[in-house]
């Protein structure tokens, strides 16, 4: 479905939404949290709506993969890579997906780093706004 939309849409990221239509999946509240604010930043800054910032299913295009070779985050990649392929002028595009709980382990996600995260990858998206 990601590749379809990509070749159809003429999109040059296709993200997988875990959001954009009413599923089984249920983040955590903190993460839900975060996912909100997530949304709600790169939504404004994007003039856009963007339901799933921490999606990492993906689909891209060339153009992004040479984007990428050059210039990509590396700590937390999902919400920043989209203020910088937007800010380089590329388009984005969401469509629905179903994604599974996990069937093993546990998250490694805790209240703590949840927070940690949002401000760590909050601080990187306005910084990459003041960059040239």
């Amino acid at each position: 479905i990601l590749l379809d939309s990509l070749q159809k849409g003429g999109a040059d990221i296709v993200i997988g939404s875990r959001f954009l239509k009413r599923g089984d999946y249920r983040p955590s509240f903190f993460r839900r949290i975060g996912i909100s604010i997530f949304s709600t930043v790169l939504s404004t800054i994007m003039g856009m709506p963007v339901t799933d910032t921490t999606s990492g299913f993906r689909a891209v295009n060339s153009r992004v993969i040479g984007f990428f070779a050059r210039v990509y985050p590396e700590d937390y990649p999902e919400v920043e890579s989209l203020v910088l392929l937007h800010r380089a002028g590329m388009t984005i595009a969401e469509v629905p997906v179903r994604m599974r709980d996990r069937t093993g382990g546990r998250t490694s996600i805790t209240p703590i780093r949840s927070a940690y995260y949002m401000i760590k990858v909050l601080l990187a998206v306005f910084i990459d706004l003041l960059k040239k």
